[in-house]
C-alpha cells in the first residue's frame, strides 16, 4: 500500500460539505475542537437540492447569533403558506405565521450559497480545515479495529486524517456508510422526480418555491435558485421509459398549461431525457454508529426530496450531533464515553426522522396513485385543510414541530461567540 504524503491529527474529521457536514463542522469548531471537513467536490455548487429552511431551523441559526446574517446576505425568498395552484384554482395547504415569532416563514436560501457561507463563518475559527476534492478512500482502523480516521486522495496525493471519530455526511450514496458495512433499507419508491433548469428573467412571477403547480401528468414544483429556476416535475416510479416513448410534447404542454409564463424557454426541449432524473427513494440504515464512526444526515437517512425538508433534518442531525460529542471530545472522554455519546445522537434522532419517514410513504404511495388517475388536485383530505384557515395554520405549525433542532448548550458552543 502506498504510503501517505501527510497525515493530520484531528479530534473528528466530517466527511462531506452537505447541510449536515458543514453545519457539524461548524459548530465543532466554534466549540473549540479541531475538525478537518472533506468534500469531495471541487465546490459547493450541487444541482438540485432542497433549499428550504423551516422556521424552527431559523431560529436554531439565530440562536447561534448567524440568521440576521445570513438572511441580510445571501439573495432568498421566503414562503409564508404552501400552495397547490390547479388550472382552476389555488388552495392554501399550511400556513406558517404561528410557528414562529421571530422567522413564521421558510426560507428558499441556495444551497450553493449557503453551505460556502458557512464554511467561511467556520474558517474563523483556528481549529477547522477544509480539503476540497477529497475522495475518501479507506477507513483507518486501531489494533482493535475501532475506526480511528480517514485515508484520501486530493490535492498532495494519498493523505490521511486520523481522528477519535468519523461523522459520514457524505449523502444518500455514502462512500464511509460502505466502508463501515452498515446496511441500507429500502422503506418507499413511490414517485421519481425530472429536474430541468430554465433562466430566469424580469417579468417572472415572483414564486416563493413552496408551491406545487397540479397537472394530470404529474406535479410540478419551482425553485428560486436567483438567477435561474429549478423546474421539477413528479411522475410515478418507474414510468420514465414510457414518458420518453411519448416524446417531449406532453412535458412541453404541461408546462406551457401550468406554468405559460415560461414561454419560449420550454421550446428548445426536444425529449423528456434533457431532464435530470432523480429516483425518489426513503431509506434507513440499520444502526447510525460502529465504534468510531457516525453517519448523520442522507447517509443514516434518505428523507425524499417531495417536500423538501431534508436539509432541516440534516441541521438537526449536526445540533443534536454536536451537543452530545463536543463536551466528550473537548475533556478527553474514554472511548466509551464517545460512544454513549454517538448512541444517544441515534436515540434522539431516529424517532423524528422515522415518523416523517412514514408519513412519506404515505403521502408517496397517494401521489402516485393519483398520478395514475391523472388527477390535478390535492386529495380530499388537503382540500379540507385549504377550505379552513384555521385547519391550515394547525398543519403548517404541526409539520415545523418535526423540525426542531435542540438548543445550543451554553457551556460549550454558545460560549464560544465572543470569544473569536
Amino acid at each position: 500500500m502506498v504510503e501517505p504524503q501527510e497525515v493530520t491529527e484531528a479530534e473528528c474529521v466530517v466527511v462531506g460539505g452537505g447541510p449536515a457536514g458543514v453545519v457539524l463542522a461548524y459548530l465543532l469548531a466554534r466549540a473549540g475542537l479541531r475538525v478537518v471537513l472533506l468534500e469531495a467536490q471541487a465546490d459547493f455548487n450541487r444541482r438540485f437540492r432542497g433549499d428550504t429552511l423551516a422556521p424552527s431551523v431559523l431560529d436554531y441559526l439565530d440562536q447561534l447569533g448567524l440568521a440576521d446574517e445570513i438572511l441580510n446576505t445571501i439573495p432568498h425568498t421566503r414562503a409564508r403558506a404552501f400552495q397547490w395552484h390547479t388550472p382552476k384554482k389555488t388552495y392554501t395547504i399550511a400556513r406558517y405565521d404561528k410557528t414562529s415569532a421571530k422567522h413564521p416563514y421558510y426560507a428558499l436560501i441556495p444551497q450553493a450559497l449557503f453551505l460556502p457561507h458557512m464554511v467561511k463563518l467556520a474558517a474563523v475559527y483556528p481549529g477547522f480545515e477544509v480539503r476540497m476534492r477529497a475522495k475518501v478512500n479507506q477507513l483507518l482502523r486501531d489494533d482493535t479495529g475501532r475506526v480511528c480516521g480517514v485515508r484520501h486522495t486530493g490535492e498532495g496525493g494519498q493523505r490521511e486524517v486520523r481522528a477519535r471519530l468519523v461523522i459520514a455526511a457524505d449523502g444518500r450514496n455514502s462512500k464511509v456508510r460502505v466502508l463501515a458495512g452498515a446496511q441500507t433499507i429500502q422503506l418507499g419508491a413511490s414517485l421519481d422526480l425530472l429536474w430541468r433548469e430554465f433562466p430566469r428573467r424580469d417579468g417572472d412571477p415572483a414564486l416563493s418555491g413552496l408551491q406545487l403547480f397540479g397537472h394530470p401528468l404529474g406535479t410540478i414544483a419551482v425553485l428560486n435558485q436567483v438567477d435561474h429556476w429549478q423546474i421539477g416535475f413528479t411522475i410515478e416510479a418507474g414510468s420514465f421509459p414510457r414518458l420518453r416513448e411519448g416524446g417531449a410534447g406532453p412535458v412541453v404542454a404541461a408546462l406551457r398549461t401550468s406554468l405559460p409564463w415560461l414561454g419560449d424557454r420550454v421550446d428548445a426541449i426536444a425529449d423528456p431525457a434533457e431532464f435530470t432524473l432523480l429516483p425518489v427513494r426513503i431509506t434507513k440504515v440499520d444502526r447510525w454508529y460502529r465504534p468510531g464512526v457516525l453517519l448523520i444526515g442522507d447517509a443514516a437517512h434518505v428523507i425524499s426530496p417531495v417536500g423538501g425538508n431534508g436539509i432541516n433534518f440534516a441541521i438537526c442531525d449536526a445540533a443534536e450531533t454536536a451537543n452530545r460529542i463536543a463536551g466528550v471530545l473537548l475533556e478527553g472522554g474514554p472511548d466509551a464515553e464517545l460512544d454513549a455519546a454517538c448512541a444517544e445522537v441515534e436515540a434522539r434522532r431516529r424517532p423524528p426522522v422515522q415518523a416523517e419517514q412514514e408519513r412519506q410513504v404515505r403521502i408517496e404511495r397517494g401521489s402516485a396513485a393519483r398520478v395514475r388517475r391523472g388527477l390535478a388536485s390535492p386529495a380530499p383530505v388537503l382540500r379540507l385543510v385549504a377550505a379552513v384557515k384555521p385547519l391550515a395554520t394547525f398543519f403548517g405549525s404541526l409539520n415545523a414541530k418535526g423540525l426542531m433542532a435542540p438548543a445550543a448548550p451554553s457551556d460549550v458552543i454558545l460560549r464560544r461567540q465572543t470569544e473569536v
